[in-house]
C-alpha cells in the first residue's frame, strides 16, 4: 500500500468514526429485495465485486437509512482499488446529498488534497468544512495543510494555529503536520 493509499484510508476512517456505520441499520420499507441483496454483498465482498455490489445497491434504491453506510463502504472499496477519480466523484456526490455536513466536505477536501493532489479544489472544500464546523480543529488543520500545499504559507500558519487554539493536541501524533507548521512559520517550503 503506497503513502497516498494510506493517507486516504485514514481520511475515510475519520469520516466513518463520525458518520455512522452499516452495522445495526435496518432496511427501509421501500427497499427492493434486489437492493437488500446487493447491500448484503457490498458489506461482505471486497475488491471489484464489493464495489460493484455497493454501486448496484445504491442504483436499485437501497433504503435511505442505509445509503450513507453503503456509500462509506464504497469509498473504502475505491481506496483499496486506488480509484482516486471515482472516489472524488463519490465524495462530491456526498456533499451534494448532504451540503450541510462538515464531515462530508472535509472528506472531499482531504481526498482532493492527498489522493488527487488538487490543493485549490481542496482548499475550497476545506474552507466550507471549517465554515460549517467552526469549533472543529481537524477541519482547520486540514485547511492549513491544503493552504500550504497551495503555496499560501501565511494563511496555512493561521489555519493550523486556529486548530491548535481549538485543540492544543491537534498536532499530537502528527509529526509531519508539526514540521509543516514550523517550516511555514519560518517561511520555508516543506517538505
Amino acid at each position: 500500500m503506497d503513502e497516498r493509499t494510506v493517507a486516504v484510508a485514514l481520511v475515510l476512517a475519520l469520516g466513518s468514526a463520525r458518520g455512522g456505520a452499516a452495522q445495526g441499520t435496518t432496511p427501509g420499507s421501500s427497499e427492493t429485495p434486489a437492493a437488500r441483496e446487493q447491500a448484503r454483498l457490498c458489506e461482505r465482498l471486497n475488491g471489484e465485486e464489493g464495489m460493484a455490489a455497493c454501486r448496484s445497491a445504491l442504483a436499485l434504491g437501497i433504503g435511505h437509512d442505509r445509503q450513507r453506510p453503503i456509500r462509506e463502504i464504497l469509498s473504502k472499496r475505491l481506496v483499496a482499488l486506488e480509484r482516486w477519480d471515482e472516489l472524488a466523484e463519490l465524495l462530491r456526490e456526498n456533499v451534494r446529498l448532504e451540503p450541510a455536513s462538515a464531515a462530508a466536505w472535509q472528506r472531499l477536501g482531504l481526498a482532493l488534497l492527498f489522493a488527487l493532489g488538487e490543493p485549490a479544489e481542496a482548499i475550497a472544500a476545506l474552507e466550507e468544512a471549517a465554515r460549517l464546523a467552526p469549533a472543529d480543529a481537524s477541519a482547520r488543520l486540514g485547511l492549513g495543510l491544503a493552504l500550504h500545499a497551495g503555496g499560501r504559507g501565511k494563511e496555512a500558519v493561521e489555519a493550523i494555529e486556529a486548530a491548535l487554539r481549538l485543540d492544543p493536541a491537534a498536532l499530537d501524533g502528527r509529526p509531519a503536520a508539526r514540521a509543516l507548521l514550523e517550516a511555514a512559520r519560518r517561511g520555508e517550503p516543506w517538505p
